[in-house]
């Protein structure tokens, strides 16, 4: 690893230097100066998961270098004469991030045996931790109108048609070095009969790629269902069902079935119930020519097992944890205690969000964690019954479907923590979901950034209120 560092920081350097040509270029472009910062942090899938240092990884610099170039957009001056009013939803998940920020930090130092290994827990706890924040706060700031919305949906969508097409190719034409797939554990009825799981381009479990699918194509079937033109709506349904293929073949099952579940619910709630008719045809090829349905029925589970250990943890190390990101560690260090479970071996983290935070960081952490996903979910409520009627209410209603997929995975797996899909959940609440700036187009010409009519996606100024999206619905 010591040999590797030098040549990682420097691909990281080049990664940013990328990044911050291609937000400048995109800016420009559009006239906006948050639309590059946006682009960068949408863009987090796009390189792989590979640790640099200290709970830093390549997949962290685009989002990183989205964050620091949105800092100085921030109206600091607005933000600090502004009146505090606390809504109900947003509260909660601060306090609970809050407290998990306090506990990461106690654990790092109650954890960390050096000043180094002190500041790499530190890192992979609190630091991430405040860096999904500030993702989370920084888009919802700068991204508040509906233009703003309607562009910060596209980039998802489009990232995860790309992620899509990548897996496809990888899948059922090869790429060099196995690229786009994780290869099948020998205990799995997958064994021999697929050539890997869908991964995508992010290198790590196909379980998080599946994730960020449950977002990608709940914001893409939104924009087909509020599209304009019928050209627009076939082409982003072709992208839906280019991305659910993806996600079948992932073979995660809960993000299959969550994704399912939410484009039945966006769909029927548009009265487009004959929409389903491609769906369900993509499900039925899959089952017919996949051993989907052997993974389904086939496979065994051993969360309980995984949740046990992180409980067990959390309970012989309630004030501190064992220290973020090192629950492996101490299940390896004494197997009888948290392996070998009574509900079956544990050969890997809690697979959930509380247990994991209170096996980590202790009963602090646990108990911010629930706070958190529990003010979360007031958010997803909230911002879908307040969606408007008809066309325009699609995308907050798949915003909503998509961020409360994501924590109802949360509970089987390891979502939060792991960097992808962390920074791609708060950059979809943040854009789509919180409205913390001002709405107006106003804003945008004193920040000195126009916005030009091409940034509509439209040939002629927006009339219609399915355009109008974002304006009196997605925000609480």
């Amino acid at each position: 690893m010591d040999a590797e560092l030098p040549i990682l920081l420097a691909l990281s350097a080049v990664i940013a230097l990328a990044g911050v040509l291609t937000a400048r270029t995109t800016s420009l472009r559009l006239g906006w100066a948050a639309a590059g910062p946006f682009l960068l942090v949408a863009a987090t899938p796009l390189i792989p998961n590979y640790s640099v240092l200290a709970g830093f990884s390549l997949d962290d610099v685009l989002p990183l270098t989205g964050v620091l170039l949105m800092i100085p957009l921030l109206p600091w001056r607005s933000i600090r004469g502004s009146p505090r009013q606390l809504v109900p939803g947003p509260a909660i998940a601060l306090l609970g991030i809050v407290l998990m920020i306090l506990a990461g930090a106690v654990s790092a130092l109650l954890n960390g045996s050096e000043a180094a290994d002190l500041i790499r827990l530190a890192i992979r706890g609190s630091g991430r931790l405040l860096f999904l924040l500030a993702v989370a706060v920084s888009a919802a700031t700068l991204g508040a109108s509906p233009l703003a919305r309607r562009f910060s949906a596209h980039a998802i969508a489009l990232v995860g048609t790309f992620e899509a097409a990548f897996g496809l190719v990888a899948y059922f034409v090869g790429l060099p070095l196995q690229a786009g797939l994780e290869a099948v554990i020998k205990s799995s009825v997958l064994y021999g009969a697929v050539p890997g799981r869908i991964s995508g381009t992010i290198g790590n479990s196909p379980n998080f790629t599946g994730a960020l699918f449950i977002i990608t194509t709940l914001i893409t079937a939104g924009l087909a269902l509020q599209a304009l033109e019928r050209r627009t709506s076939i082409v982003w349904w072709l992208a839906v069902i280019g991305q659910l293929a993806a996600l079948t073949l992932t073979y995660s099952r809960v993000s299959l079935g969550l994704t399912v579940i939410g484009l039945g619910v966006l769909v029927l709630l548009r009265r487009r119930a004959i929409l389903l008719l491609p769906v369900g045809a993509v499900l039925i090829a899959v089952a017919a020519f996949t051993p989907m349905v052997s993974r389904l029925l086939g496979d065994a589970q051993n969360r309980l097992a995984l949740w046990t250990s992180g409980l067990l943890l959390m309970i012989d190390h309630p004030v501190a944890g064992v220290g973020p990101g090192q629950m492996l560690e101490a299940v390896a260090a004494d197997p009888d205690r948290y392996r070998f479970t009574p509900l079956g071996s544990a050969w890997s983290t809690a697979h959930n969000t509380v247990l994991l935070a209170g096996a980590e960081t202790g009963v602090l952490g646990a108990i911010g964690a629930i706070l958190l996903n529990l003010g979360l979910a007031v958010i997803v409520i909230r911002a879908f019954l307040s969606a408007p009627q008809g066309p325009a209410g699609s995308l907050p209603v798949a915003a909503a479907l998509g961020l409360g997929g994501f924590l109802a995975q949360g509970m089987v797996n390891n979502l939060l923590t792991v960097g992808v899909t962390g920074v791609f959940a708060a950059f979809l609440l943040g854009s789509q979901l919180l409205t913390l700036g001002s709405t107006e187009r106003g804003d945008a010409r004193r920040e000195g950034h126009p916005w030009p009519g091409r940034l509509a996606w439209r040939r002629h100024p927006p009339k219609q209120t399915g355009v109008r999206l974002g304006e009196h619905g997605g925000g609480v």
